[in-house]
């Protein structure tokens, strides 16, 4: 039997793995544009995570991390912005 929000619990790691290795291409390189894409995916995982959060009536938590994920999204279209 499979987990109720497996789906969203995959995306959550795929986004997490994307960014680490994205991100460490952006520093051994020097792209900006690739470590605005790592801070994007970052902000996704937050997303997943406080939607998992929200599903399972932790909404405090939950909250927390869409506050997170949506500060790092404005971070991330400043900077795109800025480029």
């Amino acid at each position: 039997m499979r987990h109720p929000f497996e789906k969203i619990i995959r995306i959550e790691l795929l986004t997490i793995v994307l960014a680490l290795i994205i991100g460490l291409i952006s520093i051994i390189q020097g792209y900006l544009l690739l470590a605005t894409c790592s801070i994007y995916l970052i902000a996704i995982s937050f997303t997943c995570t406080a939607l998992l959060d929200w599903k399972t009536n932790q909404t405090a938590q939950g909250a927390k991390h869409a506050a997170r994920a949506l500060l790092l999204f404005l971070l991330a279209t400043y900077l795109l912005i800025g480029l």
